[in-house]
Formats: structure tokens, C-alpha cells, sequence
């Protein structure tokens, strides 16, 4: 191994790495994908901001006056309420942007980087391209140390976004607030003793799920403060003995993919979800969308069978994916292959996180939910196998392998449907500010009016 990567340790090496990505003009491919990771982040924002955990998540933190803006609210507050706020909206609605599974990518980075980098970027008045930067950086973090880290720490049933979450949020803002490579380390290295987060709350549908994402936006700005105030940390603090790979998973980690050169930045590799559902779910609810031309009515269903992969990214294995009635909240339904499939084949809105919310008990979806079988495959395909009443059977098995990765011009598209209701006329003019991010003087005057149009 390199000697400056034994004398100096993983974390330090890792911090020169992030710290040399915004010394040069970065590749137009990742301001490219900061664009879109900021379109689909705010305008899921803008649209789904009144969900019960952000109620809560308001109520409870908003109380100091500040510089930085919540999804809904007019007042400004401080950017580390901001972000916690912003972060449990982010992934209270399930629409987020998404890895493959397990720890790779920081699962949701962006509902815990973009909320942190956009609360620190008002309160210091930040340009665009700063923004961009730091998002960059936030997002190259959690995909290298996500890569490097073991997969035990999966298998031990840590939840990756919350013990990966404060690890991007702590790089997106260090970098905004100017850090060298010491103080990126020292930030890193304080994030490492801020991660945590088990699935029970997935499994039982409850919000402690979506304040992960908050919990980590809200430390990994205190970690970034504290690397540059110049706090003292581990130079071990990723591979040490006591390290965050040995503590979290119980073995070492991998070098390689912390230090590995790569013409593709973490940034770009991002899915997206079209439906506000589980990402193991996406691509079973694309089919059935993607091939009924008219609804089903749930008398006329005799049994429906799902047939896709026992694990990985269209699995059956995430808490709460094989739940069976009831669903007594909203990540219940969402979670559940059932319950989506049946929303789907009935024609429900379900790209909506509030129909969700609103129709987690629905008895139609319900009763159709108890003639769902699921049936694992071997050759990773997914279909979904509809016996009506009258003798038909209807297969829904297009291939939908790419929904999570929609075409570039859809995302400012999708921007301005979820936009417009909420901004009107404004929505066209933020369209085009995150489009040129790049040559955005102030961030502020972005997020001027999303707080213009708050109640």
C-alpha cells in the first residue's frame, strides 16, 4: 500500500481526493447531474413538503431565527433546523435518488446532502457553482467510503443511510465552507462517530426512518464546523482497529475503491425514482404502468402473482417489502410489493407520495392485496402475472430495467409538473436557475422564491 496512505491513514488520503475534485473545472457530466439531482430534490420538495414526519420534524426543531429556508415555511432559520427539516421532507415522501442497495452511494445521498449543502450555501450567500461543487464532493464521499466499506455492516441490519448519511453531508459542507485536506479529514473522521441507524422503523412503517436522513444532514454540518474550527481526530478513524468498518461491520474495509482513479464521479451514477414507493418496488410498478392501458377493477382480479429476484435491487428481502394487510400508515404501503402492485393495477396515483398518506388503509387495495403471491425468480426478470375472474391472464413484463434512470430532459419536465402548482410562473424561473447552476450568483436568489410562495 502507499506509504502516505499507511502514515497518514485512509481518511486523510480520501480528504486530498475530494479536496483536488474542486481545485479545476469539474466534468461537465457532474454539473450536469447536480442540475438534475437538484431538480428532482426540490421539486419533490416543493410538491410533498406536508407529509406527518416534516409536520413533526417543524414543530419540534424550527425555532431559531437564520439565514436558511424550510420547504413550506416563510420564516428563515438556522441552516442546521433547516437541513433537519428539509432532509425529513426529502425522504419523507420516498421519491429520492437512489443506489443499487446497500451501503453504495450513501443509499438516498440526496436527501441528506442536498438539504445540508443548501442550508450552509444561503448562510454564507454561496454562487451556484460552489453549490455544484459541494454536491459533488458530498455525493464522491459516500460513494467511495460506501463502495470500501464491508457489506456486514448490512447483513449486522444497520440501516446504510443512516451510518453512511453524516459522511456526505460533513464533505458537501466542508467543502462549501472552504476546508484543506486536514480539516476535510478531521470532518470525515468526526462523521465516522455520528453514524447509526437500525430498520425497525422501516419494518413497522414509523417516522424514524425519514429523521435518519435529518439526523445526518444536522450532524454532518456540525462535523464539517468542527473539522474546520480544528478539531483533533483519528488518523485511523475508517480502518483503525476501533475504526468505523471494524465497529460497524466487524472486518476491515477495502482500499482500493477510496483511492481508485475513475472517469465517472458518484454524482453520475445516481437512479431516480418514478414512484414514490420502496426502490426494490420501482421497477415491479413500472411494468404494470408502463403496459395497463385501463385500470382493473378489483372484483374482476381472481390472483395476481409477482415474480422477481429473493434480493438486490428488485428484491424481496427489505423490511416490510413482503408485508401483508394491514398497512396502518404510509411506509407501510410504500414499503410493501403488494400493496404498490395492487395500487398500480387499479390505476392509483402511484408517483404520489400523498396518496400514500392519504389511502394506506384503502379497502379496495386492501382486498385485492390478499390475491397477491410473490414468487421468487433465478434469472433476475421481474413480471407481474394477472387471473382475471372471467378465465383471462394478463402478463405485464416489458422491460422497464432502465426506469430508474429517466432522460436527461425529464427531470427539468418533472421539475416544473411538481413546480408549478405550488411556485405558478416562478416555477419556470427556478427551472432555468438550477438548469445554469453553474453561473448562479447566489443561491439566494434561487431560494427567495421557494420561500416567496410558503404560507
Amino acid at each position: 500500500m502507499d506509504t502516505r496512505i499507511e502514515n497518514r491513514g485512509w481518511v486523510h488520503s480520501l480528504a486530498e481526493q475530494l479536496c483536488a475534485l474542486t481545485r479545476g473545472p469539474l466534468p461537465p457530466a457532474a454539473v450536469e447531474a447536480a442540475s438534475h439531482r437538484l431538480f428532482h430534490a426540490v421539486g419533490v420538495s416543493l410538491a410533498n413538503n406536508q407529509t406527518p414526519a416534516a409536520a413533526v420534524a417543524w414543530a419540534a426543531l424550527a425555532r431559531t431565527p437564520g439565514h436558511s429556508f424550510a420547504f413550506g415555511h416563510r420564516e428563515r432559520i438556522a441552516a442546521e433546523d433547516a437541513a433537519f427539516v428539509n432532509a425529513t421532507i426529502g425522504h419523507g415522501s420516498l421519491l429520492e435518488d437512489c443506489g443499487p442497495g446497500g451501503l453504495r452511494e450513501g443509499s438516498h445521498p440526496g436527501t441528506f446532502i442536498i438539504p445540508a449543502a443548501l442550508a450552509i450555501a444561503e448562510e454564507i450567500d454561496a454562487s451556484g457553482a460552489a453549490l455544484a461543487r459541494a454536491l459533488v464532493v458530498g455525493y464522491e464521499a459516500v460513494g467511495r467510503i460506501g463502495l470500501a466499506g464491508p457489506h456486514d455492516i448490512v447483513q449486522r441490519r444497520f440501516r446504510p443511510l443512516g451510518v453512511m448519511g453524516a459522511f456526505g453531508a460533513a464533505a458537501a459542507v466542508a467543502d462549501l465552507l472552504g476546508a484543506d485536506p486536514d480539516q476535510m479529514a478531521a470532518a470525515l473522521s468526526i462523521a465516522a462517530n455520528l453514524a447509526g441507524g437500525s430498520t425497525q422503523g422501516i419494518f413497522e412503517g414509523s417516522m424514524e426512518p425519514y429523521f435518519q436522513s435529518a439526523f445526518a444532514a444536522r450532524n454532518g454540518i456540525a462535523a464539517a464546523r468542527l473539522g474546520i474550527a480544528g478539531a483533533q481526530t483519528a488518523t485511523g478513524s475508517l480502518e483503525g482497529e476501533f475504526g468505523f468498518f471494524q465497529t460497524y461491520g466487524g472486518v476491515s474495509g477495502d482500499p482500493a475503491p477510496l483511492f481508485a482513479d475513475t472517469d465517472q464521479l458518484a454524482i453520475t451514477r445516481l437512479g431516480t425514482k418514478s414512484f414514490a414507493a420502496c426502490l426494490q418496488n420501482q421497477e415491479t410498478v413500472a411494468v404494470v404502468v408502463a403496459e395497463l392501458d385501463t385500470p382493473l377493477s378489483e372484483p374482476d382480479v381472481a390472483r395476481v402473482t409477482i415474480r422477481r429476484p429473493a434480493m438486490g435491487t428488485n428484491g424481496l428481502n427489505s423490511p416490510g417489502v413482503s408485508r401483508s394487510k394491514p398497512f396502518g400508515n404510509m411506509l407501510m404501503a410504500q414499503m410493501s410489493a403488494r400493496f404498490t402492485a395492487a395500487a398500480a393495477l387499479l390505476g392509483k396515483p402511484v408517483t404520489s407520495p400523498m396518496f400514500f398518506a392519504e389511502h394506506h388503509g384503502d379497502p379496495e387495495i386492501e382486498r385485492l392485496t390478499d390475491r397477491i403471491a410473490l414468487e421468487p425468480t433465478d434469472d433476475g426478470s421481474v413480471s407481474v402475472v394477472v387471473e382475471l375472474t372471467d378465465g383471462t391472464v394478463r402478463t405485464f413484463d416489458s422491460d422497464q430495467s432502465g426506469t430508474l434512470f429517466p432522460a436527461p430532459d425529464r427531470f427539468p419536465a418533472m421539475f416544473t409538473e411538481r413546480a408549478t402548482p405550488v411556485l405558478g410562473s416562478d416555477a419556470a424561473k427556478a427551472r432555468d436557475m438550477i438548469a445554469n447552476l453553474d453561473t448562479l450568483g447566489s443561491i439566494r436568489t434561487l431560494t427567495a422564491i421557494f420561500g416567496e410562495a410558503a404560507r
